[in-house]
């Protein structure tokens, strides 16, 4: 199987490619032979080494090109990203040839990846999780990648029901369902793990953007915490929203009691997770919401926003749903989760979510599809 990705994780850059590459680390676990091969054109400013690299990591197979481009006009980056994995296919093909399924992630390699198929005739998966495609307006040329990438895959596959639902409307294409990964070596509850505080901790992961809200996160905290001094908020993540968050965090003089950590390797994250309460996120829109499930493998109850991806895993068992950019909501979620924390089996919300979302059973639905694919 070719895995076809415009990235992959670095120390330097830990997001990047993290959803693709834990699918192909448990299709590999799963005995599957997993070529993963990343184009990866972002601008000068992500430092990487130029050129061809190539390595093997947990069980997968890795071929990466690193084109640093700069801000070139998207038709160019795309054109120079068929051209880069061409050329990685040539050298995978050298040494595995020519895989069974091409499986890719995103629409703009989904894209790319049908120009490869037209040229080598096996057949092709796509994998969506583009919050691009569940904007108010869609412009002409984000649906004319998307089309055309979809018209030539063998099955679609969604991260989301909301999301397979815009798919199946707007490109009239069958769309499965199959979640994100949740890495259960990482995120998992332990009762050894268990920390009584003294404070109750709200906890936020996410990049710092708007679209996030996590400025409405310390507005609420203020409006219901502001007399309590045992009700702490740490916000995990990083980006263009900070100083305005430092703002806030300054004017309601917080600074002792809301934390901003950066961006923090996994195992910090499920650090932090394990010694925390409640987390809370509300988005206004997500296409799945990995850190939400990350939370909820630790036995962490969440709030979440009713924004395309959460209404498929949160339930009045395992959190809360309120409406997007709901100020009011999200300070009678906060009030309710600190006032109520007690009612929430962290055990069995963790023990749930592992059975779900776990990288085993996702790679069992995944070679299902694989496999249908291939009779036909």
């Amino acid at each position: 199987m070719l895995v076809i990705a415009g990235g992959i994780p670095s120390n330097k850059y830990r997001g990047n490619g993290i959803f693709e590459f834990d699918q192909a680390k448990a299709l590999a676990n799963a005995g599957i032979k997993v070529v993963y091969v990343a184009v990866d054109v972002r601008s000068l400013r992500r430092w990487r080494k130029w050129g061809y690299e190539r390595y093997d990591v947990a069980g997968v197979h890795v071929f990466c090109v690193n084109i640093p481009l700069g801000r070139l006009p998207k038709f160019i980056l795309r054109k120079i990203s068929i051209y880069g994995l061409q050329s990685l296919y040539k050298k995978v093909f050298r040494e595995f040839g020519k895989p069974d399924v091409l499986h890719a992630h995103f629409t703009n390699m989904g894209y790319i990846a049908a120009q490869l198929k037209k040229r080598i005739d096996v057949p092709l998966v796509i994998t969506e999780h583009s919050s691009a495609l569940v904007q108010p307006v869609l412009g002409k040329r984000v649906f004319e990648i998307a089309k055309e990438a979809y018209s030539n895959a063998e099955a679609v596959i969604a991260v989301s029901p909301s999301l397979a639902k815009v798919i199946q409307d707007k490109f009239k294409i069958k769309t499965r369902f199959v979640p994100n990964i949740v890495d259960t070596e990482i995120f998992n509850f332990n009762t050894a793990d268990k920390v009584e505080n003294k404070v109750f901790r709200f906890i936020s992961v996410g990049n710092l953007i708007y679209s996030k809200r996590m400025d409405l996160i310390v507005k609420a905290f203020y409006k219901v915490f502001i007399d309590n001094p045992h009700v702490s908020l740490t916000i995990l993540g990083e980006g263009s929203e900070r100083k305005r968050i430092e703002k806030y965090i300054s004017k309601y003089k917080l600074g002792d009691r809301v934390k901003l950590l950066g961006v923090q390797p996994r195992t910090n994250v499920a650090k932090e997770l394990k010694r925390s309460n409640c987390f809370v996120l509300p988005s206004r829109f997500e296409t799945f919401g990995v850190a939400y499930i990350e939370a909820l493998a630790v036995g962490v109850p969440v709030i979440a926003t009713k924004c395309g991806g959460p209404e498929c895993f949160v339930h009045k068992r395992n959190g809360l749903l309120i409406p997007v950019d709901d100020e009011e909501a999200l300070v009678f979620a906060m009030k309710y989760m600190y006032e109520h924390n007690e009612k929430y089996n962290k055990q069995k919300i963790a023990l749930e979510t592992k059975n779900r979302f776990s990288p085993e059973n996702i790679s069992k639905e995944l070679i299902k599809i694989f496999k249908e694919i291939l009779v036909y």
